[in-house]
């Protein structure tokens, strides 16, 4: 029996899905596309998990496509399904009611890349390498790297990351917002699970309508106000709310159950 090419275990109510081809820098296969969707899907539903970490196995976070697979993809329907398919990934990074940090603990490229910028958080460890290296092979960037790299760092910067295909070494993705912090090797994890706790022992509905409103930033003042109206009068609903209020009248940290 082949081995699995995601992994995820749990860690109280964070889950770490870890992408697990290391011999292949954790390129994109058919295989890893089709179980990093279906963990993905089971980790939404799964209540218990409140906060989902994405890292990569071995020295990369994810290469991107597998060369391999796309080469032997021969008809425009086999690769159009292909690339839609491995897009769903994105899709569901960004439309995921719990938070995913990315944890990028080598090289993120191509659609590698992308996928770090789809997770809500990124952190890196020092010497890691983002390349939109697309132009490299003769391609242009899929998984979303068009939505998300100009929003993140500018049009131009876009264009020029894009088009000349060159590093850019974790210090400076932290000056582009590319990543929200880095950290020496040794400490990522425990620096990643830290934030990941923190988050996980926040109300879990109250972030999910946080990440919905934020992700949704193109929206008109008016829509934005309209939504606030909606998130907030449903909030105040909850139990999460109440005890939240307890918990702060008696000075204590709150125990929210996400109802």
């Amino acid at each position: 029996m082949s081995e699995k090419t995601v992994l995820f275990e749990k860690r109280g109510s964070i889950a770490v899905v870890t992408l697990n081809r290391p011999q292949s820098l954790n390129a994109l296969s058919a295989d890893l596309v089709g179980e990093c969707l279906l963990t993905l899907h089971t980790l939404e539903h799964d209540d218990a998990v409140r906060v989902v970490v994405l890292t990569g196995a071995g020295r990369a976070f994810c290469a991107g496509g597998d060369l391999g697979s796309l080469d032997a993809l021969t008809t425009a329907d086999e690769r159009r399904r292909f690339i839609a398919k491995a897009a769903t990934i994105t899709k569901l990074l960004a439309a995921m009611s719990k938070p995913v940090i990315a944890m990028v603990n080598g090289v993120a490229a191509g659609a590698g890349f992308n996928l770090a910028m789809a997770c809500d958080l990124a952190y890196a460890a020092s010497g890691v390498r983002f390349i939109q290296s697309f132009a490299n092979v003769g391609l242009s960037p899929d998984c979303g790297g068009f939505y998300f790299l100009p929003k993140t760092v500018g049009l131009a910067k876009a264009k020029e990351l894009m088009f000349t295909a060159r590093p850019v070494e974790a210090a400076e993705a932290k000056d582009l917002g590319i990543v929200n912090d880095v950290f020496p090797p040794e400490e990522l994890e425990a620096k990643v699970m830290a934030v990941a706790e923190t988050i996980a022992a926040k109300a879990p509905l109250a972030i999910a309508m946080t990440k919905r409103a934020v992700n949704n930033y193109s929206a008109t003042l008016d829509e934005t106000l309209t939504f606030e109206e909606m998130a907030t009068s449903m909030l105040l609903g909850t139990k999460d709310f109440q005890e939240g209020v307890r918990a702060f009248n008696e000075k204590r940290p709150p125990k929210f159950q996400g109802k």
